[in-house]
């Protein structure tokens, strides 16, 4: 499956990889502030499909969420 960050709930719970349970925009920020080493392992698991996300969906998770909601002149 694609991952769709528009299809994904910003305040669903999920376990971060040796971080435990929280919420996934904050699961998506604490992997992106890893070390590099650490990022590279960070996992994501939710109960939703994809079950597990790993740093590649995270990361594009990130750049989605990133983005201003609203254009800024």
């Amino acid at each position: 499956m694609a991952l769709d960050p528009e299809e994904l709930d910003p305040e669903e719970l999920v376990t971060l990889t040796d971080h435990g349970m929280m919420k996934l925009r904050l699961a998506v920020l604490r992997a992106m502030m890893m070390l590099p080493k650490q990022r590279k392992l960070a996992t994501i698991v939710r109960d939703g499909d994809p079950a597990i996300l790993n740093f590649d969906e995270i990361k594009k998770l990130a750049v989605q969420w990133n983005k201003p909601l609203v254009p800024i002149d």
